[in-house]
Parts: C-alpha cells; structure tokens; sequence
C-alpha cells in the first residue's frame, strides 16, 4: 500500500498498524492545500458467504454514519470519507497527533489521585457526548486513548467498524457477531453479547484503576463470591474516589451507574480547585531546578570523557543477547525478548498487539519490523484448515505475492506453521516471514517484515525474537 493513492486523492506515506484483516495508515491529502496528513484504515474482510457480505456492507455503512454524529465533537476525530474499492472498505478520518494511555501506563508509572480525577472528568464528558448519540464505544482501554500532543486531552478513537465485520459469523438464522471488547476491559453483560451503556462506565473505571495500582485488571484478583475485583489494598487514595470507582466497576451492571452524567456529578464532587498562590512557588522552584540542570549538563558535555558518555553513536544492526529486553503482556499471556534498539509500538487494537520497528537505515524506504497478532477464531480449527485459509489470504490480498518456502515448525514449543513470501506494497517490494500457531481458540502469528533488499540484514534479530516467544 504504501506510495499507493487512493480515489486519486489519498496517498499512503506511512503504516500504523495491522490486524488480521485491517490496516491503518498515515497519509496525505492531496486535493487540500498543504497536502495534511489524515488516517486511512483498510478493512479486508475474507468472506466467501454472499449473505455475510452484503451484511458486511450494511456493518460498514451504519458504521460511517455513527462516526460522522461522532466528529461533531472536537475530541473525536472527524469522519472525513468512506468508501469501497476492490472488495475493501476504507475509512479516512483526522490525524490526532500524540500518544495513546498504554505507553503512559505501561512505563510503570502511577498517576496520583489528582491525575486520575482529571482523566474521569475528561474523557466522561466525551463519552457522555457519545451516549448521546445513542452510541456504545464497548472497546474503551488505553490504547483507544489518545493523548492529543497540543493540548494533553483525552481523544476517543476506534469505535468498532473493523471489529464488528471481521467478527461476523453466518448461522443458519441469519448473520450475527461475536461479543466486541478487550479482556480485562469488557464486564460480563458485554461478553456475553449484550453491551449497555454502563459497560463503557466500567471500562472507564478499569482504565483509572489501572493507572492507580499500575497493574492491568487481568492480574488484580477477583472475590470468588461476588466476582468484584479487590484493588483498594494496593492503593491509597480518598475513599470517595474508591467508592466512585467501585461503583463504575460493579460485576452486576444494575449497581454501576447508568448514565455518564451520574458519574460526571460524582467526579466533580471530587475535584480540587487549587489555590493559584500555591503555584508560584512551584514555578520559581522549578525554573531554578531547570537552570541548575542546564549548568550541571554545560559542564559534564564540555569535559572530553564525559561527552563520550552523553553523546550517541550510530546504532548497531546486530545486538546480543545482552542487548535484549523483556516484553510481556498478561492481557494475552504472552512473554518475549526483543532487542533495545527496536522501537516498541503498543497497538491493542483488535487482532493487533504490539510492533517492534527496527533502526531507520538510510538505504530503505520502508522500516523493518517484527508484528504480532492474537486473533480469536469464530470456530474450532484445526492448523492446517487455519494455515490453508491464511496462505489463501495472502495469495488473494496482496499484489504480486509468491510463496517462498511454506514448512511446518514450532512456536513457544507448540506446533506452528512458517511461511516466507513475497509481494508488493505500492511500488516497494517486501519479504515476509509468517511464523503462527493456534491454542484455546486463538491464533498468535508472529510476522517480520522487511524491504526485499534488506531482508537478511534483521533476520537473525527477529528471529531470536520469535525464538523467545512464549504463552503462559
């Protein structure tokens, strides 16, 4: 795709983030002046049913006009075209420059109480928008949510459209989907296929917990009677903000709050307004602090043996063991090392995980990486019908592929499948190695990808990386 443009319009500069039947892009505008940038999501959708098709369409359509209400609110991005070509739907919407909450929770950092309450009373009031709208987000978690790098607010994105058509199954009763959500994140009414508006509440709740303890909600433990999760022994906090977010997170969605305009009352209770004098002293403290920083660093750079320290050289292209990092997310019970110098990307939108992009070199266009997806499957599988339906995928959607080598191997010690292919990408060549494996009802594909000239340079890397996979 990339280089590709769009309707004559949209021209695709750079990956986001892929799934396993949807990818998100950056791109340019061509028809408005200054040529600004905006997101293209592609969904691919494999479905051979007629019938699963057209109520695809009818998916994507009701889709597009929910998010066209939605982006009357300027913390919503803003619809900005939909359309189908060749059998994909496309999705165009605002650019949000900045970082999603999981890179600021998953730095270990605790935010205080003042930090959370400020984060409730943002994002309710978006989402009170959006229930207005007679909408249900049921994917809210800190991936979902963008802080915007101009002002700090909280950004609401990905309501669903992809979700809702790659989880749509047939019976002999009709078309239908799966339940839509993150673990963790969707209460039981959700998960059982029947969301309500206090499900966003509590994975609203979730979200603050979270940021609080510091632990994801799959690791805090749950009363084996009520089914309540125990988190305010990890904390000290006020417990008036305890008891609003024990109320938001209640396992029976009849005692949460029903409505955001309920929730926004009780955090406005909350919140502290405070004193203007008590900020001077913290400005003149800190413009101190920073002078006195800028000198210690004058001195240090300026003497020879420290400026060897401080100053950065080029980044190696191949790293040893000891130059790799753990990653491990509890969410999908996964665990692996990756090496230092590759960027981490946590993606957690559906299908996605996380992407590991590896050093910018000056001869490729496109930048190396190393993806991994966990893909519920809608039936029992076994791996060769998944491998057989996966090889068919790639055959059918990308352009030019070939088939390099297709054996079967193993992956955190289970039977997997490996795949190396070929295809194209706009006008830039890639290879790819595929390595996936199926258990519990869940495909984990572990995908590297790189420019066709420069394949073999992060092999042996990524490949220490798969070699380190493993599910708990």
């Amino acid at each position: 795709m990339l280089g590709t443009t769009l309707r004559g319009r949209y021209k695709i500069i750079r990956n986001l983030g892929r799934g396993g039947f949807s990818e998100t892009y950056v791109a340019e505008d061509l028809d408005l002046p200054g040529t600004p940038v905006c997101v293209v999501k592609r969904l691919k959708p494999y479905l051979n049913d007629p019938l699963a098709w057209q109520a695809a369409i009818r998916f994507f359509n009701k889709e597009a006009e929910a998010l066209y209400k939605l982006g009357n609110h300027e913390q919503i991005p803003r619809l900005l075209a939909h359309f189908e070509e060749n059998q994909e739907f496309y999705l165009v919407q605002e650019f949000v420059n900045g970082n999603d909450l999981s890179r600021e929770l998953s730095s270990g950092k605790r935010w205080s109480e003042d930090e959370v309450i400020d984060f409730l009373h943002d994002v309710l009031e978006v989402l009170e928008f959006v229930h207005q709208q007679n909408v249900i987000h049921r994917d809210i978690k800190p991936a979902n949510l963008i802080r915007r790098a101009a002002d700090g607010k909280i950004v609401l994105i990905d309501f669903g459209a992809v979700k809702e058509i790659n989880t749509l199954v047939v019976t002999p009763q009709g078309n239908t989907t799966l339940a839509i959500g993150t673990p963790g994140y969707m209460p039981s009414e959700q998960n059982s296929g029947h969301p309500k508006f206090s499900s966003d509440i509590y994975a609203i709740g979730m979200t603050a917990i979270q940021a609080l303890t510091g632990m994801l909600s799959v690791q805090l433990p749950k009363d084996p009677n009520t089914h309540e999760t125990i988190w305010r022994d990890r904390v000290q906090i006020s417990p008036q903000l305890a008891d609003v977010l024990d109320k938001m997170i209640r396992y029976d969605f009849r005692q949460r709050y029903q409505s955001t305009s309920e929730v926004l009352h009780a955090v406005n209770s909350l919140r502290k307004v405070k004193n203007k004098s008590d900020k001077k002293p913290t400005l003149y403290i800190g413009l101190g602090v920073g002078v006195a920083v800028v000198a210690i660093a004058v001195i240090l750079l300026t003497r020879p043996e420290i400026k060897q320290i401080f100053v950065p050289g080029p980044s190696p292209e191949i790293v040893n063991s000891s130059e790799f990092e753990t990653y491990e997310n509890p969410e999908y019970r996964i665990k692996l090392e990756y090496p230092k110098n590759w960027t981490r990307q946590d993606l957690g939108s559906f299908g996605d995980v996380v992407t590991f992009l590896a050093p910018q070199t000056q001869n490729n266009s496109f930048q190396a990486e190393l993806h991994i997806e966990v893909i519920s499957l809608p039936s029992k599988m076994t791996l060769p019908e998944y491998t057989t339906s996966r090889i068919n995928e790639i055959i059918q959607n990308l352009p030019g592929a070939r088939i390099i080598d297709s054996r079967p191997t193993k992956l955190a010690d289970l039977p997997a499948h490996e795949v190396v292919y070929s295809g194209k990408e706009g006008q830039i060549m890639l290879t790819r190695k595929a390595i996936w494996m199926l258990k519990d009802r869940q495909a984990y594909i572990l995908t590297y990808t790189a420019q066709e000239s420069q394949y073999e340079e992060f092999l042996s890397t990524a490949q220490k990386t798969i070699d380190s996979f493993e599910i708990n």
